[in-house]
């Protein structure tokens, strides 16, 4: 096993944990996305708004809009595609 993806895996993790936290959510769960979805959870992290902007966004705002379904269907569809070729690889 080379140990340079593990490595930048937990780096991003690293890095997603801390911009997670500076916005006001969960470092565990921002370490979670860099470590597991890598590039493409950095860029989530990035792009999510603040914890206040969202409170303030989901005050005024009855239920999920349909870019926020959307981007969960599309988040379980990636996790799931990850998951497939993770299996298939072990066979």
């Amino acid at each position: 096993m080379n140990i340079i993806p593990v490595i930048i895996w937990i780096v991003l993790g690293i890095i997603c944990a801390i911009i997670h936290k500076n916005k006001g959510y969960s470092p565990v769960a921002g370490f979670c996305w860099g470590f597991f979805v890598s590039i493409i959870g950095l860029s989530v992290v990035l792009l999510e708004k603040t914890k206040e902007e969202h409170d303030m966004e989901m005050t005024n705002q009855k239920g999920l809009s349909m870019w926020q379904w959307m981007a969960i269907f599309l988040g379980i569809g990636i996790v799931l595609i990850i998951i497939f070729f993770m299996v298939m690889g072990s066979l």
